[in-house]
């Protein structure tokens, strides 16, 4: 009997970026609905990361490429990685906080993404479908409130 050899795993980085904005009465996040939007659920901008790219390069690209925005005014290292084992690809997800330098107001949607919402902490936890989400924002709320 021979031993069998270990499954070949093929990894994937994936930044989730959660875009934020400072406003008189408090912090916003940004979230998106993917198409279809009917079997879409709200949450943050997510990039492939290239071989090439460190996480913050694939997080600037993935905000430009899907929301229009290009340069960030803060960049928020969270310090969270998730690992999701799917049969043999394992995806390595990295959280982000990113406030954008420009104004926010025109944003210009890539064609997959169905809808776009400014929500405040409360609602945006609520909003948020996946736990890792939900704690990377918490994370992120927490972080710019004390500084």
């Amino acid at each position: 009997m021979s031993p069998e050899s270990p499954p070949v795993t093929h990894q994937r980085h994936v930044v989730r970026v959660f875009v934020f904005r400072r406003q008189d009465k408090g912090i916003d996040y940004l979230v998106v609905r993917r198409e279809p939007a009917h079997d879409s659920f709200w949450s943050p901008l997510m990039a492939v990361m290239r071989p090439d790219e460190s996480i913050y390069q694939a997080a600037v690209r993935g905000v430009g490429e899907h929301v229009g925005l290009d340069t960030p005014g803060q960049m928020v290292d969270l310090q969270l990685a998730t690992r999701i084992q799917i049969g043999d690809l394992e995806e390595i997800d990295w959280s982000v906080g990113y406030r954008p330098r420009e104004d926010v107001a025109d944003l210009r949607l890539a064609p997959e993404v169905a809808d776009v919402r400014w929500l405040d902490f409360d609602n945006v936890y609520q909003q948020l479908e996946q736990e890792d989400d939900r704690r990377s924002i918490m994370r992120l709320h927490f972080t710019l409130r004390g500084s």
